[in-house]
């Protein structure tokens, strides 16, 4: 993730600085690839309580901590934390690693979190996605709402100029090869729990303003998925531009088995946005019988 070192790479507490600045003039940035030059990591520390027992929720942070022990050799990491938890996570992280007191609730960064585009000068803003707890999922654990405007809070803590989509979506909904082509899902942008009413060439059309994208690849998804409607990064990435690598499944038991073969055939039936056929790898996802428990095999290759 692209962010600012000289806002996140200080000390635990973290202040907002001047509020929201208005975007970049739409059309004139694009989201990069997943492998474009970056400043930093940042991470979300677990403070989901509730939606997690807190035995699961202190396991989580201690594996939070070593993942981020091991980016921090490579590059800066950010853990964002809870005002009340930076202690502990300074303490489990190290001095490697920097905290910055941010309210927030789970740990999920990429959907939570704005996305970071790029002006031909290289200059940085922020799209917000309007996260809406993957279509208004968990209203029984409240402190999700913490994560809803954690986009704009960021954008304000960096001084970015941030833009708020016209669509419902999260940053996992959404791959890019940074060249001009976005791959993303039906199950997902086109369910009535986020973007109702809306068409493909809708949504296409904002996905394209606010990420340079000039052609979407619509996967079929996942019906399997009931927690983010068959997210794109649990499914396929991009490695290079034209280059995608898909999960399957051998075992036609397995209830995406049919999701991911439609999902590959798709895929290497499309162009890019400059009329290549997409290079796809297909994955092969380990078999039920070879993981911990049945079921543990959704996105167990993890493209993502």
């Amino acid at each position: 993730m692209v962010s600012r070192r000289s806002v996140l790479g200080g000390a635990a507490g973290s202040a907002v600085l001047g509020g929201l600045r208005p975007a970049l003039a739409a059309g004139s940035y694009r989201l990069p690839a997943e492998w474009h030059p970056h400043d930093r990591c940042v991470m979300a520390f677990s403070a989901a309580f509730g939606a997690y027992s807190r035995a699961d929720v202190h396991a989580i942070r201690r594996e939070q901590a070593a993942i981020a022990q091991a980016i921090a050799r490579f590059e800066p990491v950010t853990m964002l934390a809870n005002a009340e938890d930076v202690p502990t996570a300074q303490a489990l992280c190290g001095p490697e690693v920097s905290v910055s007191a941010v309210a927030h609730y789970d740990v999920w960064t990429r959907d939570t979190l704005p996305s970071f585009v790029i002006d031909e000068a290289g200059a940085l803003a922020a799209v917000s996605w309007n996260f809406n707890v993957w279509g208004e999922k968990y209203p029984e654990y409240p402190g999700y709402d913490a994560d809803r405007d954690l986009a704009e809070r960021m954008a304000a803590m960096l001084g970015v100029p941030i833009t708020k989509a016209r669509i419902v979506a999260e940053g996992g909904a959404i791959e890019t090869d940074g060249a001009g082509t976005l791959l993303t899902t039906e199950t997902c942008l086109l369910n009535p729990n986020r973007n109702p009413g809306l068409t493909k060439a809708e949504i296409e059309a904002e996905l394209g303003r606010l990420t340079g994208a000039r052609k979407v690849v619509w996967a079929y998804g996942s019906n399997a998925d009931t927690v983010t409607d068959g997210h794109i990064d649990s499914i396929a990435r991009f490695v290079a531009p034209g280059v995608a690598m898909v999960e399957i499944s051998d075992d036609p038991a397995d209830p995406e088995y049919r999701d991911l073969l439609e999902n590959a055939r798709i895929l290497e039936s499309a162009m890019d946005a400059d009329g290549r056929s997409i290079e796809v790898v297909r994955v092969l996802r380990p078999r039920w019988e070879e993981m911990p428990e049945r079921g543990d095999d959704f996105a167990a290759s993890y493209v993502n």
